[in-house]
């Protein structure tokens, strides 16, 4: 299948996979109609030769974690690591999936970047946009306008959160407990700037026009096997006996009236989380990989984002 020569590929490439979760809004003076949408990054695999004190220390900081998580219940650990996935849950779902990209596995920039004078590659760097047709035109202008907005955010939550973690230092004066204040600001910082430095490399390629769209017809037929049931129609003929009939000098209904812009009204998600599975199945993703759970925070937050009439 194709999808899943995008996974194997990745051996040798980098890809990014495009998930939209909700139908395109309403275009607003003139700007592409947008859309929220999952992108998840496949690179190819971190050399087991390759290491650094960053990587060990993150390593060792998701065993101390993942140790809290094993803890029996009604323990201080486990009540902690409790709220700590709460927070997590939290947080935008595209922050999370921006830094789950790690530049250092991808291609070079410079490798496309030549300074004047030198000559070009004969073979150019892309990396494939895969995305699903009938879901959304090309997911390009999203990928742009996303990464336009996420860079600088990204920048200055790095700056504050680390700003802010010596502010915690008294914290460790309390016996026994560690201090989860500090250790809750580095990692905010951390985040932040693996976002930030995710989405900085992301603008990079597009502003070089290395992002190429590629089109799946595998992810179609997830999206049409596992679309959701259509919202019921309101009871037209009811509502039509109470109401009076309208004026003939009146204005004919707009529903863009009744919602907020840039929303599309009766909007509904795209995919159930019944088609997370098949996603992983035929993306050949690893099982200790986190793209269920990522998926499936991606499509609750975009369920209350539809609900609480943001913008999508």
């Amino acid at each position: 299948m194709q999808a899943t020569r995008i996974a194997r590929s990745a051996t040798r490439s980098m890809r990014i996979i495009a998930l939209p979760l909700t139908p395109p809004s309403k275009p607003i003076n003139g700007k592409a109609p947008e859309h929220l949408t999952y992108y998840h990054f496949i690179t190819p695999p971190e050399s087991t030769n390759k290491s650094s004190w960053s990587k060990w220390a993150i390593a060792k900081a998701s065993d101390l974690w993942a140790g809290l998580g094993k803890a029996p219940e009604g323990t201080w650990k486990r009540k902690a690591f409790l709220y700590g996935e709460r927070l997590v849950d939290r947080l935008d779902f595209e922050e999370l999936a921006l830094k789950s990209l790690d530049p250092s596995l991808g291609p070079r920039l410079s490798n496309i970047v030549h300074a004047s004078g030198k000559e070009k590659a004969s073979a150019p760097v892309q990396i494939p946009l895969v995305f699903p047709p009938s879901a959304c035109t090309s997911p390009l202008p999203h990928l742009q306008s996303l990464v336009e907005k996420r860079t600088p955010r990204h920048k200055k939550g790095f700056i504050v959160w680390l700003a802010v973690s010596p502010l915690t230092a008294p914290f460790a004066l309390i016996p026994i407990i560690p201090n989860f204040p500090f250790f809750f600001c580095v990692w905010r910082s951390w985040s932040h700037y693996r976002a930030y430095k995710a989405s900085q490399y992301l603008e990079g390629f597009l502003r070089q026009g290395a992002i190429v769209p590629q089109t799946s017809a595998e992810l179609d037929v997830i999206y049409a096997k596992y679309a959701p049931k259509p919202l019921p129609a309101p009871p037209a003929a009811a509502a039509s006996e109470k109401s009076p009939p309208p004026s003939e000098h009146a204005s004919p209904p707009n529903d863009s009236e009744h919602a907020p812009a840039g929303e599309v009204a009766g909007a509904q998600l795209l995919l159930t989380k019944d088609a997370v599975p098949e996603l992983q199945r035929i993306l050949d993703l690893p099982e200790d990989s986190t793209f269920a759970s990522d998926v499936y925070r991606a499509l609750e937050q975009a369920r209350l984002r539809l609900e609480g009439g943001m913008k999508v």
